[in-house]
């Protein structure tokens, strides 16, 4: 196996909304960095990490959100990356959270419901 995370699954254009189903009905969410990898905020991993695509899809399907933001996918990924390390917190620091914060600038969960903040 290659050490290098591009070489080890699809590779998505920079700033590209990535999504999966998980535990019946729940969505997680990244952001494709155009290297094969995804910045997204996991429980799993403790929070915001850069992950390569098979870490992040951990053997899910992966879809595509369709988007379009007045800014490059470049400017999304440096968004994201200034999240990287932050920790992971189900009701205000969830991987929706995190990718609407990087699309809009405010973090919000639709998936939490009147939980959300």
């Amino acid at each position: 196996m290659t050490n290098y995370p591009f070489e080890r699954g699809p590779v998505y254009p920079a700033g590209t909304l990535l999504e999966y189903n998980f535990m019946g009905g729940l969505r997680h969410f990244g952001i494709a960095t155009g290297y094969g990898t995804v910045i997204h905020s996991s429980r799993r991993l403790g929070g915001v990490l850069e992950s390569d695509f098979n870490e992040f899809s951990d053997g899910r399907s992966v879809r595509v959100v369709p988007l379009v933001y007045p800014v490059s996918g470049a400017e999304l990924v440096a968004r994201a990356r200034a999240k990287t390390g932050q920790r992971y917190n189900v009701l205000t620091r969830n991987c929706e959270h995190f990718v609407t914060w990087v699309l809009e600038g405010r973090p919000r969960s639709r998936q939490l419901g009147p939980l959300s903040r």
